[in-house]
């Protein structure tokens, strides 16, 4: 069986409830993305207040990271 990679962009931020965290992942991230552009997109989404969760509203910026996933299907 052939291996799948998928990589997207992991968004983290604080919440309005003290120590907890929400997380959004994107497709398919640039490969030229930098830090200034996920900031200014971060804090677009916490200014804009659009976005909820369960752990209420986005506060901060937490943390960004490109992840890159490989799945080797065994049985399909």
């Amino acid at each position: 069986m052939p291996v799948v990679q998928t990589t997207v962009l992991r968004l983290v931020f604080g919440t309005d409830v003290p120590g907890k965290t929400t997380a959004m992942e994107f497709n398919s991230p640039r490969a030229d993305i930098t830090e200034a552009q996920i900031r200014a997109v971060m804090q677009l989404f916490i200014d804009s207040q659009l976005v909820s969760s369960t752990n209420g509203g986005l506060a901060s910026i937490d943390s960004a990271d490109i992840v890159t996933r490989s799945v080797d299907s065994l049985l399909s």
